[in-house]
């Protein structure tokens, strides 16, 4: 019987994957597939290429903002002019993003170097968009069935974690053989479905949307842009998590902006804290499914 998990976005909020992979391993509950959607592509990556959920923690607490946000000291004003030259029909020539991304690329690059998606350790499919035709598409390491849709092989990990990661109008979309991609969570952000499409038996799934009204004020334009996007996509996540996924594990943590890295050690805590809730359930479904497998081979 094959185990699924899919680690779904929320920025830094994706340090909770963390915790819920302590919580899985020590029950002796490990994945034969990992999938992840923007922050979750993160975990999921590193995790796939063999990091274990103790050196997740430690790269984690090592992460400093400027690991992830560019400088951009004249973006909100140097924004204005171009704005309004296109809303007026006078010219295209906005960025994708307030942020070109340059500080995550150059991250990712010293923590993976040059491994390909073929080089993990399992296997692992990682959600990103293509803006202008609207597909999803999925950069795969272990190509197990025959399946529908655009799916990428052999891609450099950097390459398709950073797409993932490409939060429309925050981080300018990743430029990739011709395509403009953005982030998986605009399609899917808990990718419960793509396991399922790959094989998975059994799909664990960790929800870190938007779960009801936010204590933090959206008081920026990254803010405003991301929480907005979580909010709109509430209902699709939760018919994607209904749908396709066995057991949600929700860590219940919604604000957390994407430059607090003095907050990933809660995140990380609210991740064990919710893998612990829903162990129970998960132990109970999994002998479940495999009594329905064995069952089914008797017959």
């Amino acid at each position: 019987m094959k185990i699924g998990l899919a680690l779904g976005s929320g920025g830094l909020r994706g340090a909770a994957h963390i915790g819920v992979l302590q919580v899985l391993e020590k029950a002796g509950i490990k994945p034969d597939m990992i999938a992840g959607a923007s922050a979750g592509s993160v975990v999921a990556a590193f995790y796939a290429n063999g990091m274990t959920p103790d050196q997740l923690e430690k790269m984690a607490l090592s992460l400093r903002k400027d690991d992830i946000i560019d400088p951009v000291p004249s973006t909100a004003f140097g924004l204005i002019g171009p704005a309004m030259r296109m809303l007026m029909g006078f010219g295209r020539n906005l960025p994708s993003g307030i942020m070109k991304g340059q500080r995550f690329e150059s991250f990712l690059a010293r923590k993976m170097g040059n491994t390909r998606m073929s080089d993990l350790k399992m296997p692992c499919y990682l959600v990103s968009v293509d803006v202008n035709s609207g597909h999803k598409i999925v950069f795969y390491s272990h190509k197990n069935r025959d399946f529908k849709g655009t799916y990428c092989y052999d891609a450099y990990v950097k390459d398709a974690v950073r797409a993932s990661c490409s939060i429309p109008g925050v981080f300018a979309w990743k430029q990739w053989q011709g395509r403009c991609l953005i982030d998986g969570a605009i399609r899917e952000p808990v990718p419960a479905r793509t396991l399922k499409e790959m094989g998975a038996d059994y799909v664990i799934a960790v929800d870190l949307g938007h779960t009801g009204p936010c204590d933090r004020r959206a008081d920026d334009i990254i803010g405003s842009l991301s929480q907005s996007i979580e909010i709109m996509g509430e209902e699709v996540t939760q018919y994607l998590v209904q749908s396709y996924a066995d057991v949600v594990i929700n860590p219940g943590i919604f604000s957390v902006p994407l430059s607090a890295t003095n907050q990933i050690p809660r995140c990380i805590e609210h991740g064990r804290r919710a893998a612990r809730e829903s162990l129970a359930s998960i132990t109970s479904g999994i002998r479940r499914m495999e009594m329905k497998k064995n069952n089914s081979k008797a017959v």
